[in-house]
């Protein structure tokens, strides 16, 4: 195992950092690609929410980006197969009912599986990693779940 130390109370270690970024990455890059689908198809007030979120989304990705940069971390591959099959699935998802209902309740659901994901990671990282790491999936975690309350009023 790789360790650092942090301070006298506290062991970090790479193999944890690095699979919590990961984590945090995936939720957003997720995330992302499923804003860049239902922007199109969001009207109104829920469109202009959707354009803000992908701002929020693209400023986490940048921190955690530079986290693993600085710690020199891999970023996992996230094939274009995969990508393109969950566009798909979001695609097909809203295809029948495109209303901002029906598409603020599917990214309330996605978003509730990136969290519940991401508190898994955090759970079991969080006393191995260092504190800057640990601010990133807690900042992350606290803008998905802003953004489930607020997708709420579109329902």
């Amino acid at each position: 195992m790789d360790a650092m130390t942090e301070n006298e109370n506290k062991r970090v270690f790479a193999e944890n950092e690095e699979e919590l970024l990961n984590e945090c990455m995936k939720s957003l890059v997720y995330g992302i690609q499923s804003l860049d689908v239902v922007e199109k198809t969001a009207i109104g007030d829920l469109r202009l929410y959707v354009k803000q979120l992908v701002g929020e989304y693209a400023a986490l990705c940048e921190r955690v980006s530079d986290q693993m940069k600085k710690l020199d971390v891999e970023p996992e591959a996230y094939g274009t197969m995969k990508q393109k099959w969950q566009k798909k699935m979001v695609k097909l998802s809203i295809f029948g009912d495109k209303s901002n209902s029906n598409i603020a309740e599917k990214l309330i659901k996605g978003t509730n599986m990136g969290i519940t994901d991401l508190t898994r990671a955090l759970n079991e990282n969080e006393v191995s990693v260092s504190d800057e790491t640990g601010a990133i999936a807690k900042d992350t975690l606290a803008m998905f779940s802003g953004s489930v309350e607020a997708l709420k009023k579109f329902l």
